[in-house]
């Protein structure tokens, strides 16, 4: 199994930043199909919000996937400022038979920088393919209750313009 690390945006903003990390699953064809578990391990001051895919996580924190899984999206923020710099996010794919890990760097910079930022578009239209897609609130035969993403409200203040040029479009 192998992971791959995809990040909407190639940066972001130090205060009131937003970012995607989208985590795909490779497996190989001829694999058995095991239930494994997601971990995402992010630098200070970055914190993420529940998965966007409505799949279970644990209270360690760990994203719970079962064979069919291939993917997870995460959204990315800040809450507080914090340093710039390039920073480091870890996702490790947990199973009983194995262990892998791998790194994505992350640059964040202050507002004034994001002129140069790059977006990834198929990270962008996998987004918006997940966020049109209905997700059930409650699975009756787990007992599961599903997260909806989090709606972000554009306010009125002297950074408005950056949120409504940076900001990704759910609604198609």
């Amino acid at each position: 199994m192998m992971l791959e690390l995809k990040l909407a945006k190639s940066m972001m903003e130090n205060e009131e930043g937003m970012n995607h990390l989208w985590v795909r699953v490779l497996r190989e064809e001829r694999a058995e199909p095991r239930k494994s578990e997601i971990r995402i391990r992010l630098p200070n001051g970055l914190y993420r919000s529940p998965n966007l895919n409505g799949l279970v996580e644990n209270v360690r924190g760990n994203i719970a996937m079962d064979s069919f899984d291939q993917e997870v999206i995460c959204e990315i923020f800040t809450q507080d400022p914090v340093e710039c710099g390039d920073k480091t996010i870890v996702v490790t794919l947990l199973s009983n038979e194995t262990t892998v890990s791998e790194e994505i760097r992350i640059r964040v910079v202050h507002e004034d920088d994001m002129d140069s930022v790059e977006i990834d578009e198929q990270v962008v239209e996998r987004i918006k393919e997940i966020s049109r897609a209905p997700i059930p609130p409650i699975n009756e035969a787990t007992n599961t209750i599903f997260l909806q993403p989090r709606v972000p409200v554009i306010r009125e203040n002297k950074f408005s313009y950056l949120e409504k040029k940076y900001r990704i479009d759910y609604g198609g």
